[in-house]
């Protein structure tokens, strides 16, 4: 009797895992045939902009704000207490103008002690010129005495001699006449010898007079110049800012107590991408948002990159009414340009570029929207430059396609 044969288990598993292979293969085949290419939307869920012709001009939007190009620091020159303002933040100040006052009890006794020693010392200067200058007169006067004299006894000798030649009187007579002459002679010889010697101490003495005097005055206004410093002046025109202190406040030498700044030649600073570091340079220009006339251009770049962005001057150029009303710190918003101005073939940004990158569309024609190969070029926050694909006067859907991407046209429902 015959014995069946079992076929083995191993093959029957091989055909049954084939045919659940080709029957999923089916079932896939079948979903994506019977899938629809064409999706039907409301244009009420869209945003549709129209492609034009117009004038463009490349930017970015920063928003910047207002500082001074110089500022003064205001410090205290002495310590003391506040005694009184004169002015207050936010002023208009001129050179000169007095902002506060100090008070210093122990200076201004300091001062006064070094002003009446320094007076001392120049009364006594004064008093030794006084001396030598009558000194000096009562040597002329010798001088002039002397000088009398000896043209009286001079003239009696004279008279005398006659007298002796004609033996009127004998030789007794006439010899103290001959004496009184010769002692005034000998006399006036030391007296102009002697003025001659003062003459050239005096002028020497003088002189260093003069120079002590004038130390003495120099250090006299320096000392009352320390009353001075009592008495904070502004030293530049300006606006003053950051002004806080109180009457009766304590401060010390050297602290701060505010700055003068002018804004007549502001500087406008903004924080800038680090995406734009290479395409920036200076004198590159920009538009003030929300004035007429007000440009800037860039003055300084500062290479440094912080958090990624990177720091840029610029001033304030244009009309400088505009430019008036800004306050220290004041944020000013405003478009940086890259090159110039030209006609361009222009779509309106939005949500599409982030689907699509930029390198298709859906534009619309008389039954829907077909995807649509475009080439994009320069852009701004409002604009994308069309170098190719779209013409002015086509529409296209400029809002995010993350929904509907996937199809190849699109049915809208109006």
């Amino acid at each position: 009797m015959d014995t069946p044969i079992a076929r083995p288990a191993r093959g029957k598993l091989f055909w049954l895992l084939l045919a659940g292979g080709l029957l999923l293969l089916a079932f896939v085949i079948g979903y994506y045939l019977s899938r629809p290419a064409t999706l039907r939307l409301d244009t009420a869920e869209l945003t549709i902009a129209t492609v034009t012709q117009a004038p463009f001009y490349e930017y970015i939007n920063l928003d910047g704000r207002i500082e001074p190009a110089s500022t003064y620091v205001i410090d205290s020159k002495i310590a003391g207490n506040v005694e009184r303002l004169f002015v207050a933040s936010g002023q208009e100040v001129r050179r000169g103008d007095t902002l506060l006052r100090i008070a210093n009890a122990d200076l201004e006794l300091d001062v006064l002690q070094r002003e009446s020693q320094l007076i001392e010392q120049l009364n006594a200067q004064r008093q030794t010129r006084l001396f030598l200058n009558q000194n000096d007169f009562t040597r002329r006067e010798q001088l002039v005495e002397i000088n009398y004299q000896l043209a009286l006894q001079e003239k009696q000798y004279r008279r005398d001699e006659e007298l002796l030649a004609g033996e009127v009187i004998a030789v007794s007579d006439i010899e103290p006449s001959v004496n009184r002459y010769r002692y005034y002679q000998q006399r006036k010889e030391l007296l102009t010898a002697s003025f001659r010697a003062d003459s050239i101490a005096r002028r020497s003495q003088l002189a260093q007079l003069d120079a002590f005097e004038d130390r003495i005055l120099e250090n006299l206004e320096q000392v009352r110049g320390i009353l001075d410093r009592l008495y904070l002046l502004a030293a530049t025109d300006g606006r003053l800012g950051d002004f806080t202190v109180r009457a009766g406040q304590a401060v010390t030498s050297g602290q701060r107590l505010g700055e003068i700044y002018s804004l007549e030649d502001p500087l406008v600073v903004a924080e800038v991408d680090e995406f734009y570091l290479d395409k920036i340079t200076v004198g590159q220009l920009g538009l003030v948002s929300g004035t007429d006339s007000l440009q800037l251009r860039v003055e300084k770049i500062y290479p440094s990159v912080s958090e990624g962005r990177f720091r840029i001057d610029a001033r304030l150029t244009g009309a400088v009414g505009e430019a008036a009303g800004f306050v220290k710190g004041q944020s000013v918003r405003f478009k940086l340009l890259f090159g110039e101005e030209s006609s361009s073939v222009l779509l309106a940004s939005g949500g599409f570029f982030a689907s699509t990158g930029g390198y298709w569309v859906y534009r619309l024609n008389e039954l829907g929207a077909v995807r649509t190969p475009v080439q994009l070029g320069r852009s701004n926050p409002i604009y994308y430059e069309v170098l190719g694909g779209l013409a002015p006067g086509d529409r296209v859907i400029v809002s995010s396609y993350d929904d509907f991407a996937d199809y190849e046209t699109l049915n809208l429902d109006y």
